[in-house]
């Protein structure tokens, strides 16, 4: 616990008020009572608890003010490909059903489709149980994409009102047009009403909808290529601007009126949005080809970043610069960093960084991102200043030779960009690899010291600035 700096005592305590609870005092005198909270399971890496939805979740998103976690969760259905065929003649797809390729016994033959729904899950204090408290089905082959809590403007009331969005698409193989649904549900204020989402609104869309977003007040939805932004009414959704993406977008994001946008083949595009001539225009993109997986915004006081994560189990950082000359006047986004993370990364998380005594710069409005890989790892990257970075980047590339490679794996080769056979002219380096850094503490103190030495700092400013980073990215 590395907020409270040095402990000077510390025993258990296991009593009626507390159980299996803890006491300390710190150097300053402080003396804390601690608990441990019983609905986890402390025999991990990190404290886990989990929480049984006997379905696959797919995204989740948070509801702030009612404290509420709506998630998109499917589950495995058997169904008799009689009923399957016949749900899929109702809408249509099926116009010239041979008898001869469907005989008697095939149809006693069972399907197993996926069905989905999006569950609003809640926490209760005290017992730290999850419970659902409502459920929306989607249609027959229809898959939920993406939920998320938007907050739009009624133009009819003049107030701002938050309501959760869903983008659906419908899957029915390829000989059937593709196509989706915009679904607005609004909550309830009451707390013990048994409904606590209303419909408020649905839409039919040509494309699945991969992707929402509330850009001031509007909804921007993805829909395939076509990214459309629109103003609520109160009972309808009318667009006011366009934007056509190459081939499918798979993210959004958006900081004030600046979108970001990743799209399947062909990286990222950065868009801004202005109110008076109702334009969604393109500031820059990236003219390489890369296969996006997630985008987000970087933060870091005043200097907008784009991260963007990619199949080959990269990372890039670009930024916005119209006054450099390379930038070619503004229209490409221009590399800051790039780094090999050796999984692929599928959502990352905003999250402004907590305060440190050392990360207590300027900068206060710093925000990093935690992320998520498919191999079922969590990481953050953060931004840190140039000092700093400075210094562990020294330290950095005197552990490479310090440190025993991991199966001889040498760090510096594999966090390097793997482009797989494309062309890519190499980004700066600068992102420190913090997963080779932890090793200094674990040295020896001679070692510890005499490396301290050769980079030209203290043992325990190093220290001092690894504790300040973990503070500062503390999220979990």
């Amino acid at each position: 616990q590395l907020c409270d700096g040095p402990i000077e005592a510390f025993t258990v305590l296991h009593n009626v008020n507390c159980c299996h609870g803890l006491i300390y005092v710190t150097s300053q005198g402080f003396l804390k009572i601690c608990q441990l909270p019983e609905a986890y399971n402390y025999d991990n890496y990190w404290p886990v608890q989990k929480i049984p939805l006997h379905g696959t979740p797919h995204q989740v998103t948070y509801y702030a003010e009612q404290s509420l976690y709506p998630l998109i969760v499917s589950v495995p259905v058997v169904r008799p490909l009689n009923q399957v065929l016949s749900i899929m003649a109702d809408q249509d797809l099926v116009h010239h059903m041979d008898n001869d390729a469907t005989s008697a016994d095939d149809l006693q033959k069972t399907y197993t489709v996926e069905e989905f729904e999006v569950r609003v899950l809640e926490l209760e204090k005290p017992s730290g149980r999850w419970e659902t408290r409502s459920t929306i089905p989607m249609q027959s082959f229809e898959n939920a994409l993406t939920v998320r809590i938007v907050t739009l403007h009624n133009t009819t009331t003049k107030e701002n009102e938050t309501l959760m969005a869903i983008g659906t698409a419908y899957v029915q193989g390829e000989d059937v047009a593709a196509r989706g649904r915009v679904l607005l549900f609004s909550f309830t204020k009451s707390e013990n009403s048994q409904n606590l989402v209303t419909e408020v609104y649905s839409k039919e869309s040509k494309g699945a909808v991969s992707a929402v977003a509330s850009l001031q007040g509007h909804l921007l939805i993805a829909a395939g290529p076509k990214i459309t932004l629109s103003k609520w009414t109160g009972s309808e959704l009318t667009a006011v601007a366009f934007y056509d993406a190459p081939l499918h977008v798979v993210s959004l994001n958006i900081v004030k009126n600046f979108v970001l946008f990743g799209d399947i083949h062909k990286s990222v595009y950065f868009l801004s949005w202005k109110e008076q001539g109702s334009q969604l225009t393109l500031l820059a993109k990236d003219f390489g080809s890369l296969d996006c997986f997630a985008t987000e915004f970087l933060i870091d006081g005043s200097t907008l970043n784009l991260a963007v994560s990619d199949s080959d189990k990269n990372l890039q950082i670009f930024y916005y610069a119209p006054k450099m000359v390379e930038s070619w006047k503004g229209q490409k986004l221009l590399s800051r960093a790039e780094f090999h993370v050796g999984a692929h990364l599928t959502k990352f998380m905003r999250l402004q960084m907590l305060p440190a005594p050392g990360l207590a710069s300027e900068k206060t409005n710093r925000f990093a991102l935690l992320f998520g890989t498919l191999d079922g790892g969590i990481g953050c990257i953060a931004p840190i200043d140039e000092l700093t970075f400075r210094r562990l980047q020294s330290l950095q590339r005197k552990l490479v030779d310090a440190v025993p490679h991991v199966c001889g794996l040498n760090p510096r080769s594999f966090r390097q960009f793997k482009s797989n056979g494309k062309a890519h002219r190499p980004g700066p380096d600068n992102i420190i690899d913090f997963e080779l850094l932890a090793h200094y503490e674990m040295l020896s103190l001679e070692e510890q010291l005499d490396i301290a030495q050769q980079i030209g700092t203290t043992r325990a400013q190093i220290l001092s600035n690894f504790a300040d980073i973990s503070l500062g990215t503390s999220f979990l």
